[in-house]
């Protein structure tokens, strides 16, 4: 049984890529989460491993951009523990942001089940939400290859947004753009098919429902960035 279960887990995992409604609905009649999420966690710890010498890297440069701000007592200090503390915050990030993110969805699913009267366990509106994370994962990949490859400088600009078509600035447009990744639109659609699934609706409700949330979101962060942006940036 548990064999059958294992070898159902990485079916499903490339089969939410493939044929997204045939794997949710074995998904939601087996929603075991918890293989799942180690495996997505543990590639996210390792693509930080990877990137961490980076990492070190451009905290080091960073400081040194900002050498003439930091007193000379502070600066061995400031050398010796930023790019370790960079290292460590990158790690702990790749870790725990994923279980924020599926959290954060299998909420929302909640709600939309709730206000539409469809039931839907928790259990499997999560265990979709993890399934679903495999495109931002793919992006992390094609991000860290990205982030390895650029000299130091540029490694803050890496993005896989519509704004890396762009020259860096600070005005409204830009915020919006660098919220909009095609990867997070993919998970979202992926999203929308596994809560279809689970509370037994068409998918296009579900994914419209989840894209508004995603809207409301990009536009309230963008907005907070101009606010906090310096007047004369930009």
């Amino acid at each position: 049984m548990e064999a059958e279960e294992q070898r159902g887990m990485w079916r499903c995992l490339p089969g939410v890529l493939t044929v997204p409604g045939r794997a949710f609905e074995e998904i939601a009649a087996r929603p075991d989460f918890l293989k799942p999420a180690f495996f997505i966690c543990g590639a996210s710890f390792f693509l930080a491993l990877v990137l961490a010498p980076k990492v070190q890297a451009v905290a080091l440069w960073v400081l040194e951009q900002n050498r003439v701000q930091i007193p000379p007592e502070q600066l061995e200090a400031a050398l010796s523990i930023a790019p370790k503390a960079a290292v460590a915050g990158s790690l702990v990030s790749a870790v725990l942001a994923p279980w924020v993110v599926w959290l954060l969805i299998a909420g929302l699913l909640k709600l939309y089940s709730l206000l539409s009267t469809r039931e839907a366990s928790f259990k499997v509106l999560f265990a979709a939400s993890v399934f679903g994370y495999l495109p931002i994962l793919i992006g992390g990949v094609i991000a860290t290859a990205i982030g390895i490859a650029v000299p130091v400088e540029n490694f803050q600009q890496v993005s896989l947004s519509l704004a890396s078509f762009l020259p860096q600035q600070k005005g409204f447009l830009y915020f919006f753009l660098s919220r909009c990744n095609p990867f997070t639109w993919w998970s979202l659609l992926l999203w929308g098919a596994g809560g279809a699934v689970a509370m037994k609706t068409r998918p296009w409700g579900v994914t419209a429902y989840l894209f508004g949330c995603w809207v409301a979101y990009a536009l309230l962060a963008s907005f907070l960035a101009v606010w906090k942006t310096p007047s004369g940036i930009g």
